[in-house]
């Protein structure tokens, strides 16, 4: 059995995080029962905790939070601002600054160091992902790599679960090297490869790559187009 262990991150004092595992057993992908059963928000200070018990078997911890920190302004890594140019924020999807969440950063780059002292290498077994933009271009085409039956009743009852599904969907694709990257060395996040993409996203997203400041984003790396 593989596991893939997604978490939209929340607020260290409040039942504001959700984590999800997926098992991976032959080539089946499929929300783990056991834990589906008593899924709930949790609280920030608890995650180590309740994904332990799967971390021997797990491949990969996608998670939905600022790992790193940039020197821009509101802290914005790279990546951050080119996400915040004018098509990105028509789609309602750039990211907002990290500044503007000190707690949250502060708890994700605890866990980043936790899980480098079980392992995990920040962008390879520990990835950055955003599933609000994963959501919006790829529709439900990341949903239907689970199996026969999970797809058509995925369990998730709070919109924070429902992130963490996808944030573990992109922790397996990055384990099959389905993922693409985009970032600079202040931080890179992970997206499905194209071929997961909505037509018009694919479209969007060369519009806006074609449109980028050369000079300003000169750093910014991607092999999204492969």
């Amino acid at each position: 059995m593989k596991y893939f262990i997604g978490i939209d991150l929340g607020w260290k004092d409040k039942k504001t995080t959700g984590i999800c595992i997926l098992g991976q057993e032959r080539s089946t992908l499929h929300p783990k029962s056991d834990w589906c059963s008593n899924c709930g928000d949790f609280w920030g200070w608890e995650i180590i905790e309740k994904i332990k018990p799967y971390l021997v078997h797990t491949k990969v911890i996608a998670i939905d939070a600022p790992l790193t920190g940039g020197r821009g302004k509101g802290d914005m890594r790279l990546y951050e601002k080119f996400l915040s140019t004018r098509i990105f924020r028509k789609e309602k999807v750039a990211p907002p600054p990290p500044a503007l969440m000190p707690k949250l950063c502060v708890l994700a780059r605890e866990i980043v160091s936790l899980m480098g002292s079980l392992g995990f290498k920040l962008n390879d077994s520990l990835i950055e992902v955003c599933p609000t933009l994963t959501q919006k271009m790829t529709g439900e085409n990341l949903v239907s790599i689970l199996g026969k039956g999970s797809k058509d009743n995925i369990p998730c009852r709070s919109e924070n679960q429902k992130s963490a599904l996808i944030c573990a969907l992109l922790a397996y694709l990055h384990f099959w090297g389905k993922t693409r990257y985009l970032g600079h060395k202040d931080g890179f996040l992970f997206l499905p490869q194209m071929s997961f993409w909505q037509q018009d996203w694919r479209e969007n997203f060369f519009q806006a790559w074609n449109e980028r400041s050369r000079l300003k984003y000169r750093y910014l790396k991607t092999n999204i187009f492969k």
